[in-house]
């Protein structure tokens, strides 16, 4: 994987918001940003819901069914019109890979935060905990030692952590890839907005 035009589309994002927010050029904007991660994280982890052990519904959160239709697809049961919003499809978005992804934001954020310049060219990362609650831990972990080291070692750590999360929450690399972009795109629209 290549993370070199993630970096950059990163920088681009963390640029509009200081110029939209001149204050940041003057402060640490590293801790900020990593209780945002550990926000991110969280409801990541809120949206997976496997670790919700006192609840029946453990499904994670991978469909929002389109409100304009009800989930059908369909705008009218009479006539049979397409729904416009969903494309048919009556769902609109994934609210795991949506979460997911906002992490991944903060953690190329972080990485420019401490000029990380390590090779943003990745092998694929192999796995061999099946234990999806121990690698949120591990990422949480992860993001602590950051603070503390901060270090490119310890953000290769942290990305590492990260991207095996994915793989276990079932996510390809074109996926995020794709979700993120898409993010992005929505985060520049709220700079415009003045959010």
């Amino acid at each position: 994987m290549n993370l070199t035009k993630l970096y950059e589309t990163q920088a681009e994002l963390d640029k509009r918001i200081i110029q939209e927010h001149p204050e940041l050029l003057e402060q640490n904007n590293l801790d900020w940003k990593l209780l945002a991660l550990q926000v991110e994280l969280g409801e990541c982890a809120n949206e997976w819901r496997g670790f919700k052990k006192w609840s029946k519904d453990q499904e994670p959160r991978t469909r929002v069914a389109c409100q304009p239709c009800n989930g059908s697809g369909l705008l009218s049961f009479v006539v049979k019109k397409t729904c416009r919003f969903c494309n048919g499809s009556g769902t609109v978005g994934n609210p795991l890979l949506e979460e997911y992804v906002d992490c991944l934001h903060f953690i190329l954020s972080i990485g420019l935060e401490i000029d990380v310049k390590t090779s943003l060219v990745w092998d694929d990362i192999d796995f061999f905990d099946t234990d999806i609650t121990v690698q949120f831990i591990g990422v949480a972990s992860t993001i602590s030692q950051l603070r503390n080291w901060k270090s490119h070692g310890s953000w290769e750590g942290l990305f590492s952590e990260f991207y095996i999360l994915g793989k276990m929450l079932g996510f390809t690399w074109e996926q995020v890839e794709e979700a993120y972009y898409a993010k992005n795109k929505v985060n520049h629209e709220r700079q415009n907005a003045g959010y």
